[in-house]
């Protein structure tokens, strides 16, 4: 009897790259199991014992790039000096979504449609908003941000950054490398200075 086929992480993270890259260059519809195993250089059979069918497939790629985008925010070590680490959340969350704007796409840009999340699912995706909400909670409890409650400033923080990435993924070669850095690094301190102190 031969044994059974062993599939890992690696090629499950795989055929979540694909299904990104797929949906985002051609559609929700243009997703097919045979067409993600085999730009991945494997079985259909595969994509089932990892991640279960299309329907299945659709909810995990989309949790799944909540779960990448959150682990590079939770991976910002926290110094208490709230300006620094709004900047390194800033920092990372741009570096995330420019490493990986298929994922981006499919977290941002409603390329799957309307998704039946579990609550358990739904609950992954908003913690990923936490590293954010505590340093921004820290601030305002030792005083050194003002100007808002911890929700609106979270918001706050969030739109620009997310707005500055979005706008970079979409510039077609518009504006020159050098200036979106310049853009991005004025834009942040210009709102953490009008939040501190």
């Amino acid at each position: 009897m031969p044994r059974p086929r062993i599939y890992d992480d690696a090629l499950r993270r795989r055929l979540l790259d694909e299904a990104g890259r797929v949906v985002t260059e051609h559609g929700v519809d243009a997703l097919t199991l045979r067409r993600i195993s085999a730009d991945a250089g494997t079985s259909t059979s595969a994509v089932y014992a990892l991640i279960g069918g299309r329907d299945e497939l659709i909810r995990e790629l989309f949790v799944e790039a909540f779960r990448s985008f959150g682990a590079a925010q939770f991976a910002v070590a926290a110094t208490g000096e709230a300006g620094t680490d709004l900047h390194a959340l800033a920092v990372a969350y741009r570096s995330w979504a420019l490493g990986h704007p298929h994922l981006y796409q499919v977290m941002f840009g409603a390329v799957l449609g309307d998704l039946d999340l579990t609550t358990e699912q739904a609950q992954e995706c908003d913690r990923t908003i936490d590293p954010l909400r505590a340093v921004v909670g820290a601030g305002l409890e030792s005083g050194t941000l003002r100007g808002g409650t911890a929700d609106e400033l979270t918001l706050s923080f969030w739109a620009l950054v997310h707005g500055l990435a979005s706008l970079e993924l979409t510039d077609n070669g518009q504006l020159p490398e050098p200036a979106r850095d310049l853009v991005f690094e004025a834009s942040v301190a210009a709102l953490v200075r009008g939040w501190s102190r």
